[in-house]
């Protein structure tokens, strides 16, 4: 079995969405391994003195024995283009180091920046972020059908800044445009893209 891992987000040193990572950890360790326990990542993580300045990202990769933790500093990748890929068979329910299967999908994005995975005909996300959309009335929407419960997109929901809804590929000429989540980009953080811009779209 490929390793987790939990990518967390630092910002002049302060460890965010913290509470999310160890939920998320937690269920991993006891769906995978059986090992029951609240996880406490801020009692184990000691942000170095280069990372507490500026935006970082931190990196814990782990199984049921080993944890290992690095810090990168962190430089945003817009992201301002998106091309439909289909995979019906496609599986990312833990957050794995091994990517390979969606890396493959990646290769397929031709000259856009991204690919937007369809599953059943049910959108998903990108091959690194959570989606969301916005409607006509400026609500932002994110798909139920997710490949990745992320942590950025757990928050969000919490706190009914967005909700959640089946959207079939062909629901999508019902929303303005698209951005992208995870737990290093904010809603304030993403590039807006129109739905119009899709590649390869049914619309």
């Amino acid at each position: 079995m490929s390793l987790l891992v939990e990518t967390i987000k630092v910002d002049d040193g302060k460890l965010l969405n913290i509470c999310y990572h160890n939920e998320r950890m937690g269920r991993s360790l006891k769906d995978l391994f059986g090992i029951k326990g609240d996880v406490h990542l801020e009692k184990i993580i000691d942000v170095p003195q280069n990372a507490l300045k500026g935006v970082y990202k931190c990196r814990v990769i782990y199984d049921e024995k080993n944890v290992e933790i690095e810090f990168i500093p962190y430089v945003l990748r817009p992201v301002r283009s998106l091309r439909l890929v289909n995979d019906d068979n496609i599986s990312y329910s833990y957050k794995f180091t091994d990517r390979t299967k969606i890396e493959r999908l990646s290769e397929l994005r031709g000259g856009c920046d991204d690919i937007l995975i369809i599953k059943n005909g049910m959108v998903t996300d990108t091959s690194f972020a959570n989606v969301i959309f916005m409607d006509i009335n400026g609500n932002w929407v994110t798909p139920s059908t997710c490949l990745l419960k992320g942590t950025r997109r757990f928050n969000l929901l919490n706190n009914r800044i967005i909700t959640e809804k089946d959207i079939h590929v062909y629901d999508l000429k019902h929303y303005i445009e698209i951005k992208l989540i995870n737990a290093m980009i904010g809603i304030e953080d993403s590039e807006k893209i129109k739905i119009t811009d899709l590649r390869d779209s049914p619309l």
